[in-house]
């Protein structure tokens, strides 16, 4: 009998990630940066705050496909590819201008990210992908801070230089709210200002003037003054009085959210191309996770095998609801000071229980993966109200592929007023889907000015009579 070359003597339970320890906290820059720009460039003042060595990794540009696509595996998806390449070619970069050897930057860098833990092809997969790409690439036992997953580290030393804690989750939701609210300006005023290169020279320069504020010590006495003072910088920027058709972005968080390469940058070009282009939150979304964890605990409530365990879930659902409040707390705060309603942005969040409730009949809220029936919602709530409305999703993402290439097919056969277009996004194939946007927005104008005459004729009737 002939033996196996190689006999596998435990399971393999994946790379192992060293901890960033206090006593290297002076000698190691963290490098950081989550889906768009805005986030880490915000997320900078707690790091400065907290005393950390600090490199902005930036927005996501077309070259990090190519690096993600070397190195990972195949056939993964946009954002993983995106996250993943972006942090190898900054890497190289390090490498390059520095002179430092692999060996040596694996000791005096480590990268906080997001870990991917939105859906059910997603599990474990980020931390274990980025290793891999890491290693292969020569830079062996880089380490690895991630949020969002349950995977941080083997195990959490007590002597964590950085912990995913408390502090570290509000500094990180402060600075998606203040992104939101810049990226909410820039919605607001790009496809209205009388001169687009000076408006968004001064929401640049907005944004300094608030992270300045923001990464100062006692910030929270600073940052509304500073807000007040950027949201009136803002609303002084000349806007053309015209109207424009609107419309709305949503779908799975990376391909809906990175306002760069990783979506092609579709609401620039949507407000570059004369139509308004609705803000996308990630304060929202994590929103819409919280509602969806509410629900999920009112049923384990409802069907508790005991009253040991009613309890604890009831405890649960208390905890979630709490951290709800606290982020309407902040999201409410910084918006009555930034004031965005005096350039026209629109900064609602949605009524979940309503969306829900809209989606159910077609996708059932409960169901975990992705936006779940979010989408489903959006487009029977937003069916009249929006003249083009367009699902992004990464190329092979299975959550997103079953509601806009499945689910979505009956609601445009029951809504047929609803310009609805599906992309997938997969960072090299920009001109094609490009080209798909442009032929929606030229239905979305088609749509409006028959609109806009309907409106006229009705008001003209009513005056003649």
């Amino acid at each position: 009998m002939i033996q196996p070359k190689y006999i596998r003597e435990k399971q393999w339970d994946g790379y192992k990630n060293r901890d960033f320890l206090k006593k290297d906290k002076d000698k190691v820059t963290v490098l950081f940066n989550y889906i768009e720009r805005r986030k880490s460039f915000f997320l900078r003042s707690f790091f400065k705050r907290n005393g950390f060595k600090y490199e902005d990794l930036g927005d996501y540009i077309l070259e990090d496909v190519r690096w993600g696509k070397e190195y990972g595996n195949r056939m993964e998806c946009n954002p993983m590819y995106f996250t993943g390449g972006s942090l190898l070619r900054n890497l190289f970069r390090i490498e390059k201008e520095t002179g430092l050897s692999k060996e040596e930057i694996v000791e005096k860098y480590v990268f906080v990210g997001g870990g991917g833990q939105c859906g059910p092809c997603r599990y474990g997969m980020y931390p274990q992908e980025y290793m891999k790409a890491l290693d292969d690439a020569g830079f062996k036992n880089f380490r690895l801070i991630i949020f969002s997953t349950g995977f941080t580290r083997d195990k959490v030393d007590k002597n964590s230089a950085l912990k995913i804690n408390l502090p570290f989750r509000i500094g990180m939701l402060q600075s998606s709210i203040l992104a939101d609210l810049f990226h909410a300006a820039e919605c607001a005023i790009r496809p209205y200002a009388v001169d687009k290169e000076s408006a968004m020279e001064v929401i640049s320069r907005a944004e300094e003037h608030v992270n300045k504020a923001f990464g100062q010590r006692f910030f929270f006495l600073k940052l509304p003054k500073a807000l007040k003072e950027a949201g009136e910088m803002i609303a002084a920027i000349p806007k053309k009085d015209i109207s424009l058709p609107k419309i709305l972005v949503t779908g799975e968080i990376f391909a809906n959210l990175a306002h760069n390469a990783g979506n092609y940058n579709i609401r620039r070009f949507i407000m570059d191309e004369g139509c308004e282009a609705l803000p996308g939150y990630l304060t929202q979304r994590i929103m819409y996770d919280m509602w969806r964890m509410i629900k999920n605990y009112d049923r384990f409530v409802k069907y508790a095998e005991n009253y040991k365990d009613k309890i604890k879930y009831t405890l649960v659902r208390i905890q979630i609801k709490a951290r709800r409040r606290f982020v309407e707390f902040f999201w409410d705060t910084y918006i009555k000071h930034f004031n965005p309603g005096s350039f026209g942005a629109k900064m609602e969040f949605h009524d979940l229980d309503l969306i829900g409730e809209l989606g159910e009949p077609y996708y059932h809220p409960e169901i975990f993966g992705g936006e779940g029936n979010l989408e489903i919602g959006e487009a029977i709530y937003y069916a009249d109200k929006v003249d083009g409305f367009i699902s992004s999703k990464p190329f092979g993402c299975m959550p997103s592929s079953g509601v806009s290439d499945g689910v979505m097919a009956k609601i445009m056969h029951e809504k047929p007023e609803l310009n609805f277009l599906s992309i997938e996004t997969s960072g090299d194939n920009e001109v094609s889907i490009l080209s798909r946007v442009s032929m929606l927005l030229f239905k979305a104008k088609e749509k409006y000015n028959k609109k806009i005459l309907q409106n006229d004729f009705v008001s003209i009737k009513k005056q003649e009579l």
